[in-house]
């Protein structure tokens, strides 16, 4: 079992707790990190980290608002 380090982030991507994760591999953590982040509510994403490296992140994509100009609205 590989030990990997969840970096839970705020919206604005800023780390705001960490949790130590124990998985088979990078997808079993990757599972592991989705539930806790659904679980507690307040996250915005994470990043994954196993001996020192980055290996899976997760950030929603953000939805834009269109300007007045681009819906056809002011010129």
């Amino acid at each position: 079992m590989a030990t990997y380090r969840c970096c839970f982030l705020d919206e604005n991507e800023h780390v705001v707790r960490t949790e130590v994760l124990g998985a088979r591999d990078v997808l079993d953590a990757r599972r592991e990190a989705m539930t806790l982040m659904t679980r507690v509510g307040r996250f915005s994403g994470y990043e994954l980290w196993a001996e020192g490296r980055k290996v899976a992140e997760y950030r929603p994509v953000k939805e834009s608002r269109p300007t007045p100009a681009a819906r056809g609205f002011g010129s």
